[in-house]
């Protein structure tokens, strides 16, 4: 009989599998048109129009400012790119964890492995910002492209380091409890 713990974890990994599956194809569609946006500018502005991704401020940024439009683009990339990680990561945490000795060396690293990535997109996102509020000061027009995910990422970075630096002090006493047996 399953214990309650394993029943979430098994719900976990499941969501763990659906988030990696899902940021996957959103990396994947948005280096399809940054890659189509590169060679043929009108299909992409005519995918834009119907998926209504932004697609004014996206239009505009594309058709006037073609350099800094690519600049953008390849933050909303990297971002994901870590997204996809952190999913990864994640996913690979669930798969790896053993309820009888939950306190492993390997699962505190990649907790930590998490957070760095958190750490990153905190840093991307308020880079994110800044840019926005370069671009509308260089040109003078109202570029809205917000990343707004600042506080959260850092502090969701921090709250896991916390729990990866807890993790590791588990391991240090599972190793002394094992020695002294």
């Amino acid at each position: 009989m399953k214990t309650q713990t394993e029943k979430i974890l098994n719900v976990l990994r499941i969501i763990a599998w659906i988030g990696y599956i899902g940021s996957l194809i959103l990396l994947g569609t948005l280096l399809i048109l940054g890659f189509f946006s590169f060679l043929e500018p009108n299909l992409f502005i005519k995918i834009l129009v119907k998926t209504k991704i932004n697609s004014v401020t996206l239009l505009q940024l594309r058709e006037q400012y073609q350099f800094h439009y690519f600049c953008y683009l390849g933050l909303f990339i990297i971002g994901i790119f870590f997204i996809v990680k952190i999913w990864e990561l994640a996913k690979i945490t669930l798969s790896i964890i053993n309820l009888k000795h939950p306190f492993t060396f390997e699962i505190a690293k990649t907790l930590e492995r998490i957070a760095f990535y958190m750490f990153c997109i905190w840093i991307l996102s308020i880079i994110g910002n800044i840019y926005n509020l370069y671009l509308e000061h260089l040109f003078s027009v109202n570029i809205r492209l917000s990343i707004s995910l600042e506080f959260s990422y850092f502090f969701g970075a921090g709250l896991i380091y916390l729990i990866s630096q807890i993790f590791k002090r588990g391991v240090e006493l599972q190793e002394e409890n094992e020695l002294t047996v």
